[in-house]
């Protein structure tokens, strides 16, 4: 390849998923301990409003309970674990719920790092745009420079952009109309592709905004994606992916 790769160039998919409960403390921790500089994080909302770091509305998958997770209050969430014993075992058996406010407090260790935050839409549907944006955008203020919202539900970003948030990318499952309004509104500064919906033959230099390719699994997928033109990929390997295109860590100290 040409240019060497940066650590901006590869995003944490809900941390280092690949070792680590998804969306957990520890995952995001691991992750920028290998040398990442960019976390990617989903937001769900408790019964009583308080952003947590949560992939799925049930809770089945990640705790082994049943019930959604807007059923819990913050504190019931709390007395919960997020080991995702399906995936790993027994070895994260007494691993914690993330609330939002821990992420904050972790980029405040690591100042050189930033998170894409997604807000999900089952939580947006459940309790809709301003709730959910209030929340989430209420916590990140203390490193809201440091803080994209994303979303595959682009209303809900444009109520964040009216509400003063300045940061924003979008997300997409299929390969976008990219002169539609809302994007010119919202103008993001990268866009979120699923890697299926990407054309062939489609020069990713060429669009209206630089392109983020996610979930990639392999170096050399990665190495494909970068030679067409995307600025980033998204991958639940980003110590492997860090280790195999050779990038040092970037976190030499914290404050």
């Amino acid at each position: 390849m040409g240019t060497p790769m940066q650590a901006t160039n590869f995003i944490a998919h809900r941390g280092w998923r690949q070792h680590y409960p998804e969306n957990t403390l520890i995952a995001f921790q691991q992750a920028l301990a290998a040398g990442a500089l960019n976390i990617e994080l989903d937001i769900q909302l408790s019964a009583d409003g308080v952003p947590f770091v949560f992939h799925d509305a049930n809770l089945q998958r990640m705790c082994n309970c049943d019930g959604l997770i807007w059923d819990l209050s913050a504190e019931e969430l709390l007395t919960l674990n997020a080991a995702e014993a399906s995936r790993l075992g027994k070895q994260f058996a007494t691993n914690p719920m993330c609330p939002l406010s821990d992420i904050v407090s972790l980029l405040q260790n690591y100042p050189a790092a930033n998170a894409y935050v997604e807000i999900k839409a089952e939580s947006l549907s459940q309790f809709g745009a301003a709730a959910v944006v209030d929340a989430v955008i209420n916590t990140l203020r203390p490193v809201a420079d440091r803080c994209l919202l994303i979303s595959f539900e682009l209303d809900a970003l444009l109520y964040a952009l009216h509400e003063g948030w300045e940061r924003f990318a979008a997300v997409f499952d299929y390969w976008p109309d990219w002169q539609q309004s809302l994007l010119a509104e919202l103008n993001p500064e990268v866009i979120f592709c699923d890697k299926h919906c990407i054309p062939a033959s489609s020069d990713l230099r060429q669009l209206p905004w630089p392109l983020l390719v996610y979930e990639v699994g392999t170096l050399q997928e990665a190495k494909d994606w970068f030679e067409r033109g995307a600025v980033a990929i998204e991958t639940f390997l980003v110590g492997e992916m860090l280790r195999d295109f050779n990038v040092t860590s970037p976190h030499p100290t914290l404050r």
